[in-house]
Formats: C-alpha cells, sequence, structure tokens
C-alpha cells in the first residue's frame, strides 16, 4: 500500500490539507457542482473545489478538470488528465474488491459501492478480514481442471489455462472464480490471457501475488507427460484437423494452418509448438518464418517430414543457411570438401554439426580456424560443436540485426525438447547434441535422426 506524504505541496493557499478525505468533502459545501456529481465520489477521487465555476483539483497531482456533466464517474475523468497520478495508482487501482462478489464482465461497468470499499481498504479505514482462499476445496489445480467438465466449447479459453490461472467453473455460461479472492471474471474473448485478466481485474489477489495459498499444482511425472504426448501424436494430433484444432483460440505469429500442414500443434505455452511425430519443440517465431523450413533446419531427421518433402528439400534448407556471398560462388551453398572449403577428412563431422542447428557457415568458420591454428581438424564432433557455441557470440554478421543474432544463439544452446535448459547430452551413436539432461532421461531415440540411442554422455559447453 501507498503513504500518501503531507507536505506543502498538497496544500493549498489556504493552508488546508487536502490530503485529508474530510478537507476534500468540505470544500464542496455549498457548490452547485455537488448537485451534479457527489461530493464524495468527487472527494474520493482525490479532488477539492477550487471555488472557480465547476472546476476541481487533485491535491496529489495537482491537475484540474472542469465542464461537469450529470453522471460523470470522478475517478474515470481524473485518468483522464492525469494517469500517472500517485493517488490514483495507490487508491484507485484498475479492480473491483472481490469480497463483494461482484461478477465482472472483461471490460467491467462502474460500480459506486465496490469504489467506495476499494477506498476504505486502501487508506486502511477498514481493514479486509476475509479468510482465504475463499474457496479452500478448489486449492488444488486438479479438482479446479474438474469443474471444466462442462465448459462450454465455443469459449475461446482454455480449462486448463483458465485452471492455472487458479479460477474454477461455476457451471453457468463462461462464468468462472478464483479460488483465493473469489473474483469473478465472464465474457471470455479470443485475445484474452487468463493470468493477465485475473491480474488486472483482481491486482490484490494473494494468489497473484505470490503468497503461498495452498495452492496444489497439476503434477505429471516425466513418464505420464511422455506417455501423454504418444497417445495425442498417433489417436489425435497425426490428423490435420486435430493439429489445426489446437491453435483454436490463440494469436501465433504464423498462419495455424501451414503450422498444422508441417506437422505442429500447439503446446498451450506461448507460442511454442511441437511436431506430433518426432516431438521436437520450436518458438520465438517470426512471421516471416515458414514452418517446413524451421522444420527441416531443426530436425531434419522426422519421419513426417521426410515423407511430407523428401530428402532433397531438406538437403536444400540445410545449405540455404551458409550466407552467399558473390565474391566466392564456390561456397554459396555451405561447407564443401574442395580445396578452397573443408578439408574431406573433416566433412561428416561438419555435416553432424550442421543437423544439429549449427549454422554452416559457423561450422567452415571453426574448422578452417582450427587448421590454421594446429595445423590439424577436430578429432569429435563434440569438440566442434562446442567451439562452435563459444564463437557464436563473438562472430561478426555486419548485415545481421544483433537481436536475431542473439535469438539465433539462445536457440542453438536451447533444448529442443523443453526449450528452456540448455543442451548438455551426446547420444551416441548418432552424436547429436540436442536435449538438456532431464528431456533426455525419458528418450530411447533420437529425436533428430531417431535411431536407438545406446549411450548418453554429458558434455559442458564453454
Amino acid at each position: 500500500m501507498c503513504e500518501l506524504k503531507q507536505d506543502g505541496y498538497l496544500e493549498s493557499d489556504c493552508e488546508l490539507d487536502f490530503s485529508k478525505l474530510n478537507n476534500r468533502l468540505s470544500s464542496f459545501h455549498g457548490s452547485n457542482l455537488a448537485r451534479q456529481v457527489p461530493a464524495d465520489r468527487l472527494a474520493r477521487a482525490g479532488f477539492y473545489f477550487t471555488g472557480n465555476g465547476d472546476r476541481v483539483c487533485c491535491f496529489s497531482c495537482q491537475k484540474t478538470v472542469d465542464n461537469w456533466c450529470s453522471g460523470d464517474t470522478p475517478v474515470e475523468r481524473h485518468k483522464e488528465v492525469s494517469p500517472t497520478c500517485t493517488f490514483l495508482k495507490c487508491c484507485h487501482r484498475p479492480s473491483f474488491n472481490p469480497c463483494l462478489g461482484t461478477s465482472l464482465t472483461n471490460g467491467s461497468t462502474y460500480d459506486e459501492a465496490a469504489e467506495d470499499m476499494q477506498y476504505r481498504l486502501s487508506t486502511g479505514a477498514v481493514v479486509d478480514e476475509t479468510p482465504y482462499p475463499m474457496a479452500p476445496h478448489m486449492k488444488s489445480e486438479e479438482a479446479r481442471l474438474r469443474s471444466f467438465s462442462l465448459w462450454p466449447l465455443s469459449s475461446p479459453m482454455r480449462p486448463r489455462d483458465l485452471a492455472q490461472a487458479g479460477f474454477y467453473y461455476l457451471e453457468e455460461g463462461d462464468h468462472v472464480q478464483c479460488f483465493c479472492c473469489g473474483g469473478r471474471l465472464n465474457g471470455w474473448e479470443a485475445e484474452d490471457v487468463a493470468w493477465e485478466e485475473h491480474a488486472t481485474h483482481f491486482p490484490r489477489c494473494f494468489f497473484i501475488l505470490g503468497h503461498n495459498m495452498g495452492n496444489v499444482p497439476l503434477q505429471e511425472d516425466e513418464q505420464e507427460r511422455e506417455s501423454s504426448q504418444n497417445t495425442n501424436a498417433h489417436d489425435w494430433m497425426e490428423s490435420f484437423e486435430g493439429r489445426l484444432g489446437s491453435f483454436a483460440g490463440l494469436h501465433h505469429p504464423v498462419d495455424h494452418e501451414s503450422l498444422a500442414r508441417a506437422g505442429f500443434y500447439s503446446t498451450g505455452v506461448g507460442d511454442k509448438v511441437k511436431c506430433f511425430r518426432c516431438g521436437g519443440g520450436l518458438k520465438g517465431w517470426q512471421p516471416e518464418e515458414d514452418p517446413w523450413e524451421e522444420h527441416a533446419k531443426f530436425y531434419p531427421g522426422c519421419n513426417f517430414l521426410l515423407e511430407e518433402k523428401g530428402i532433397e528439400f531438406i538437403n536444400n534448407v540445410q545449405l540455404q543457411q551458409c550466407p552467399r556471398s558473390s565474391a566466392n560462388p564456390s561456397q554459396q551453398n555451405g561447407p564443401s570438401g574442395n580445396g578452397n572449403g573443408i578439408p574431406q577428412s573433416q566433412s561428416e563431422m561438419a555435416r553432424k554439426a550442421i543437423e544439429i542447428g549449427i549454422e554452416p557457415s559457423m561450422v567452415e568458420r571453426s574448422i578452417l580456424q582450427k587448421i590454421d591454428r594446429t595445423g590439424s581438424g577436430f578429432s569429435n564432433v563434440e569438440a566442434l560443436v562446442e567451439d562452435c557455441l563459444s564463437n557464436t557470440a563473438e562472430s561478426e554478421m555486419p548485415d545481421e540485426d544483433p537481436l536475431e543474432k542473439l535469438r539465433k544463439l539462445q536457440m542453438e544452446k536451447q533444448c529442443k525438447i523443453c526449450m528452456d535448459r540448455d543442451i548438455c547430452i551426446v547420444f551416441l551413436p548418432c552424436v547429436h547434441l540436442v536435449t538438456c539432461k532431464q528431456c533426455s532421461e525419458s528418450l530411447t531415440k533420437c529425436p533428430i535422426c531417431c535411431r536407438a540411442i545406446t549411450q548418453k554422455l554429458k558434455t559442458y559447453l564453454a
């Protein structure tokens, strides 16, 4: 809660301290303005009467408002002229107190009783002694999720997202309620995000503020997740319609149909997608990116990709990653085995590094620099990949945007399954380096080439 300091800046010429509600209220005695707009609502909004026409002034930000009409909402007019006013931020956040049981659509209407209660709570005039959470039987995310069994299919919101944000279904329209603060919301729209709406309308909810309210997140062990993913892949996400349906109600920077045709379905977390066949995940999409090409770039061994696009398409995508230079046309299509490029002895390791997702130009540069420094190439793929990743941050690409370079570097080092932790496990015998330790534990086949894994080696990237 903010503390409103009393100093000279907050006082008028007659030395009344208008930071006090009663002084602001008394300034409206005998004024015609109070007949149009209730004086208590003006005073709660931080205004005192200046004595000039119908002009009022905020004691905190000193902004004035006039030309009042019957039915005006003082707080809203205050926000129009001074949205950053400290008093407004402290005492009139954009929400209503949940203990009043007010049900809000995502674009709520004015409620004077709720405004008055919120002001009193903010200033300490009353103390909220409501026991929280208000619905202790819904502390479990699993229990909240079960409440959505009759959730309308026409709603753009996913029950899982609502349950994670603390809501359970009231079995009426699309009305939901928070288990902690009791705040209710309905009238959901496609662009709404459950967490954001909860925080916008009920910012003082202890669950939103991160207090320990006994919430029990939905727990799924690694085996259950893997089993669930495999079931979805073969039973539902194997169909184009199923994958396309996973994007319903979501805003994604890339066309939903293009993603679904390329084998991807939405995981429901940001713009992250997964391939139903190989399980490869991608996120951080740009509008101009082509799903098929991104699939081929990061997961060239996917069987679905091979069946639909063929090996020639995949090879072309891999080769196109090498920047073209008119000054050296022999190098346009990536690393080569001729005398002007990568030695034949290093070409197989170069190919495997490119399959992992390393930029071909960086692979070629690392190999040639190693030969120049020591007179010999790399002895294994792990050493080549480590050198490429450590050099990527230092490489200079004048024609590439720095943010794009950072994004590519982060994606190269990210686990291709969870897209969160860094890669650190090499699979043998294919020597692909694509996952973190946690994600590698449940894998029996490499997500890149689908070969059986016989051994898993942990690496330490510089």
